[in-house]
């Protein structure tokens, strides 16, 4: 036998058994995580990594995470600087395994890395690996669903979401922090919350920075079409996002645009792809909320700009705002009724992979002045306050699957729907009936104890 083969058969035996038996404690092995089984280079299933026999050395181009595996739905083990070496085990479509100066093993996107002698990377090769919805991750919290739950600070040391997320975050995969807003020019701004960053990190949550347009109580069309409507607008926006990551300290981002106008649908299309582009191989999580609808409707208003089929496509999660059915710009009715909130789903799953749709969960009401019109936004545990101040036990609809009821200030009656602990029971069983990735929460603090053990128990 050519000894250059024998000696590269021999690299290849050795290093499949080294993968699979126990090492000295001195010893620091080269082999690649132990979920995932690596080839020799002279196989030819493209649905697993192929080992990198020489061990190439490759150094860190840019700050980038490593992953537990080839993707960027994986748990990441560790920040790497601009600069770090690398020794380069194994390759996967465009992910290289590698080894850590502390011998940890992990994944890391191929443009990230450069060295003279790095192995090819074949880009359209995806297959293999589990979705994130099919792992079952020993860090998700409630089984294989995701629990996110959207975190506000209206102001200076706002205690609201803040007092939620503290006795909670065992129960949370991740937040979304709700304090980048997009300026008139189109660029994204804001600080994230210390606090919430400590005591998300501490409980090992993903935190995403909440990119929105809300100025004044009401989402500005202006601000999101100064950003959409160019490419080079978009490219600003999407560099302020990534310096935003990098910066501050979060594992991804969520875009949560409202009042687009429709005409700007491809735009908004463009930019989610831009953005996934720029921000996945470095190992950022992208996810977007969207309006709640039920068949696409490209040219109304609020719902038009959104192809759920394209961004789906796009993102690693979709949050989908089933509430506000009924709100401060309509008449009074259920924030979130059961048949609505199931035909919304049952239309989304038909344009987005289902783990990768989140079902929002509100917990908060509306208290309409039937006689102005106009209607206060309350938490649930403001709303429970002010019927028991007025004696009220509120009643239940029976085909809304909602509680509400009435009573009269002022000369004036008033109307109340809420959602409540009773309320979402039916909509938590629509996870598991259609199989979806899990919820996400508005807001954190609006809810109470009664509500995360309807949620344990429907998703434990």
């Amino acid at each position: 036998m050519d000894p250059k083969i024998a000696a590269t058969v021999l690299a290849i035996l050795l290093y499949a058994f080294s993968a699979n038996n126990p090492k000295p404690e001195n010893v620091v092995p080269p082999s690649p995580v132990d979920a995932y089984e690596v080839t020799s280079a002279k196989q030819t299933d493209s649905k697993k990594p192929v080992a990198v026999t020489d061990h190439v050395q490759a150094s860190v181009k840019e700050l980038a995470r490593v992953r537990k595996g080839p993707g960027t739905d994986f748990p990441t083990l560790q920040k790497l600087p601009s600069g770090a070496r690398v020794t380069v085990i194994a390759q996967f479509a465009d992910w290289y395994q590698v080894k850590l100066s502390n011998g940890q093993t992990g994944w890391m996107a191929g443009f990230l890395l450069e060295g003279s002698n790095l192995p090819a990377l074949n880009p359209m090769e995806k297959t293999g690996f589990p979705s994130d919805a099919a792992r079952n991750r020993p860090e998700a919290r409630l089984g294989t669903r995701k629990v996110i739950g959207y975190y506000t600070e209206d102001y200076h040391g706002d205690p609201t979401s803040y007092g939620s997320l503290l006795p909670n975050k065992d129960f949370l995969d991740g937040i979304a922090i709700f304090l980048h807003p997009i300026d008139k020019d189109g660029r994204v701004i804001g600080e994230t919350s210390e606090r919430a960053m400590k005591a998300a990190k501490s409980g090992n949550l993903q935190t995403l920075a909440l990119v929105h347009n809300l100025v004044e109580g009401g989402f500005d069309e202006k601000r999101a079409h100064s950003l959409l409507h160019s490419y080079n607008s978009r490219a600003k926006a999407i560099s302020d996002i990534l310096t935003i990551l990098e910066k501050q300290g979060y594992d991804g981002v969520n875009i949560d645009l409202e009042n687009v106008n429709p005409r700007d649908r491809e735009n908004l299309t463009a930019f989610m792809n831009e953005l996934c582009a720029r921000l996945k191989p470095r190992g950022y999580l992208v996810t977007m909320s969207v309006p709640a609808k039920t068949q696409d409707l490209p040219g109304q208003s609020w719902i038009g700009a959104f192809d759920y089929y394209a961004l789906g496509k796009a993102c690693d999660y979709i949050m989908l705002m089933t509430y506000d059915e009924h709100s401060q710009i309509s008449g009074s009715g259920p924030v979130a009724s059961f048949p609505w909130v199931e035909k919304v789903i049952k239309y989304a799953i038909t344009q987005i992979p289902r783990h990768k749709v989140l079902m929002g969960v509100p917990a908060y009401g509306y208290d309409w002045n039937l006689a102005t019109g106009r209607a206060v936004a309350l938490s649930y545990t403001q709303v429970m306050n002010r019927a028991n101040r007025m004696g009220i036990a509120p009643s239940w609809d029976s085909k809304a699957k909602s509680p509400f009821f009435k009573y009269v200030e002022g000369g004036a009656w008033h109307e109340v729907w809420f959602e409540s602990p009773h309320s979402l029971k039916p909509k938590l069983e629509l996870v598991e009936k259609y199989d979806i990735g899990g919820i996400a929460i508005w807001k954190l603090g609006y809810e109470d104890n009664l509500y995360w053990k309807a949620i344990c128990d429907a998703l434990g």
